[in-house]
């Protein structure tokens, strides 16, 4: 480039003095022809004569570049972060063979211009840290190259780290929750992520306390012995902390003015400083857990049977902590000891820790079905269709015990009259005791009146959002919003993942590492189903190539594009994990007996969002969106995604 430059000004200066000295000049915008007035007077043709042209003179810096008959300028960018996502700032990134370097942002993000067919090594630094890797090597380098990550790690450094985070029970993280460190440890405050980091002096031992007002923590507190090393995945779950005094979260329903009345309805217990419960009800149409699978439990009239949870998890209530417990065939869990009383007196309920979905003298050996199951995060029993003693009526309700202490009830056909619902701590009734209205006690959170899903059909109504994304954000209460806008790429490259070798009508289990979760209608798993036919589920796999309404809702899905797809005449479905999400992504894969191409991408973010983006779709049908398993609403009224 200089070259060509010295030959056109060569021609302009062919006379004067040799100057002793290099002159630079700028030419400013909008001046054309540039002012060559401000040179120095008498330049020759020894003189080396340099201008800049900044790059808003033409339309972007390629044309500048290639208007100048340079080599463009392409760009490797990509993200500093430590092993918990977060960015680290001021890393410098050295290229070797004359690239330059340049310096982490606040967020951990660099980018870097390298000419085109550059060749070299690119090496992270940064005092007191190392990297992995610990440098990356081009060849020839003819396109930008974006997602060039690495994660950074202090080394030696010289004092303990404790770190975490602190969210909600739908994966939100929480703000200004203060850790307090005892026995001289300090405190910290999370930030607006629910990040949490504090270093303590080594050999400290002590508790670390969560707090910040109207709020419980689940645990209240960890205990720490002797900290010689970095210990991170300090998690903590908040959740707003307000439970009536008075209640003792149990229901009698005991009289011809006074009968069941929570058919069609769940209720989450959340424990708050492990001595009480707040609830929240939701109205449903099916049990949130699908039985099916499960170990069935032989049950005869007023019987129970014993259950071992796998592994090391553990169920609790009331801050005590069980790896088994019993179920009743008379519609209660009890964890001590197993029961058979038929009898739901309130002295009965009281006696022992004790879950009472339907305390009722039921008869499994007359009819239905009773059945336990353990997913990743909860136990799950399931009462269907089973009849009172003496009684061909019905009844179906379950019970699920999540391991971070939470207890969730639900109904659907409830036939009997009477009963106990409820928990229990043991203690016997207490002297003040004054039933709960459950059904006008707890909040009723409404349906989710915006479904979020559309179906491509007929030939009217074909699939429309080929290059387009729509983001899925998480509220408070569990339900999405959504906006999309248009895209030329996909927003994660999928290179580097883990290829998921699936027929036609397959699916396959993908576990995240570590203690990475996803979530979905605040349900939370640290592992998911793939399926071949462009959707991922949760709770089961599933293999359904029929895009109907009735099986996108059957289960808690994401549909990317529910068609009957076959990865197994082509193209490629994969899997990758990243700091802050875990991506699957179909490339190229046909529909069952055609030979088009069909590429679109699903992020799971671990804070709850869904991200879902379409590069070439040529199917077109199938149906977009979110489910939460609860069956096709029935107000149900698709989403246009293309107009929001």
């Amino acid at each position: 480039m200089k070259k060509t430059i010295f030959t056109s000004l060569s021609i302009l200066f062919l006379c004067g003095v040799a100057s002793p000295y290099d002159i630079e000049t700028s030419w400013i915008h909008g001046e054309n022809p540039p002012d060559f007035s401000r040179i120095h007077e008498n330049p020759t043709t020894a003189d080396l004569i340099y201008f800049t042209v900044p790059t808003d003179v033409f339309f972007n810096q390629w044309t500048t570049e290639r208007t100048l008959e340079d080599k463009p300028t392409l760009f490797i960018s990509g993200r500093v972060r430590n092993f918990i996502g977060i960015g680290i700032d001021g890393v410098r990134l050295t290229f070797s063979n004359g690239g330059g370097s340049t310096i982490t942002d606040s967020s951990g993000f660099y980018r870097k211009g390298v000419p085109d067919g550059w060749s070299g090594i690119a090496t992270p630094s940064k005092s007191g840290y190392g990297f992995l890797p610990s440098q990356r090597s081009y060849s020839y380098v003819n396109s930008n190259l974006p997602d060039q990550d690495y994660t950074g790690f202090e080394v030696n450094p010289s004092t303990p780290l404790i770190s975490g985070w602190i969210r909600n029970f739908i994966g939100m993280g929480i703000d200004g929750v203060r850790l307090t460190f005892s026995n001289g440890g300090g405190s910290t405050i999370t930030d607006s992520s629910g990040f949490y980091s504090k270093r303590v002096s080594d050999g400290w031992s002590g508790t670390a306390t969560p707090s910040k007002s109207g709020y419980g923590f689940l645990p209240s507190q960890r205990s720490y012995s002797y900290v010689n090393s970095d210990i991170p995945d300090q998690d903590y779950t908040g959740f707003v902390a307000a439970p009536p005094a008075d209640d003792y979260l149990t229901e009698y329903f005991s009289s011809e003015e006074d009968i069941f009345d929570l058919s069609n309805r769940s209720l989450m217990f959340t424990p708050i400083n492990n001595v009480s419960y707040s609830g929240i009800q939701r109205e449903i149409t099916k049990l949130p857990t699908d039985p099916a699978g499960g170990t069935e439990l032989s049950l005869g009239d007023d019987d129970c049977e014993f259950v071992q949870l796998y592994g090391q998890e553990k169920v609790s209530i009331f801050n005590s902590s069980f790896a088994s417990f019993y179920v009743g065939s008379n519609g209660y869990i009890t964890f001590t000891e197993g029961d058979t009383e038929h009898s739901e007196s309130l002295s009965n309920h009281f006696d022992s820790k004790r879950i009472s979905a339907l305390f009722e003298d039921l008869n499994p050996s007359g009819g239905g079905l009773v059945s336990w199951k353990e997913l990743a995060n909860r136990a799950v029993v399931t009462w269907e269709n089973i009849p009172e003693y003496g009684n061909g009526n019905s009844n179906t309700f379950q019970i699920e015990m999540f391991f971070d202490g939470r207890i969730q009830l639900s109904w659907l056909t409830i036939e009997a009259v009477n009963g106990i619902v409820g928990l229990s701590n043991g203690l016997g009734v207490p002297g003040d005791f004054e039933e709960t209205d459950i059904s006008e006690k707890y909040p009723l959170l409404s349906p989710v009146r915006e479904n979020f899903t559309e179906q491509f059909s007929s030939e009217t109504d074909t699939f429309d959002l080929s290059n387009r994304t729509i983001m899925f954000e998480l509220t408070a209460d569990g339900t999405y919003t959504a906006n999309q806008k248009k895209i030329t790429q996909l927003p994660t490259n999928p290179a580097g993942g883990t290829e998921l070798e699936l027929g036609d009508d397959d699916y396959m289990l993908v576990k995240l590492d570590g203690h990475a979760t996803v979530s979905i209608f605040g349900s939370v798993f640290g592992s998911f189903f793939v399926g071949s036919n462009g959707y991922i589920t949760f709770t089961e796999g599933d293999d359904d190539y029929s895009e109907s309404l009735s099986d996108h809702f059957s289960t808690r899905r994401i549909s990317g594009l529910f068609e009957d797809l076959n990865p197994s005449e082509g193209g490629l479905v994969n899997a990758k994990q990243l700091t802050d999400r875990a991506v699957v992504t179909w490339e190229n894969v046909p529909e069952y007996g055609s030979s088009n191409s069909n590429t679109f991408q699903i992020e799971m973010y671990f804070n709850g969002r869904i991200h879902i983006s379409w590069l070439m779709i040529e199917a077109e049908n199938g149906i977009v969106g979110v489910s939460d398993g609860l069956g096709v609403p029935e107000d149900f009224a698709e989403v246009d995604f293309s107009e929001l």
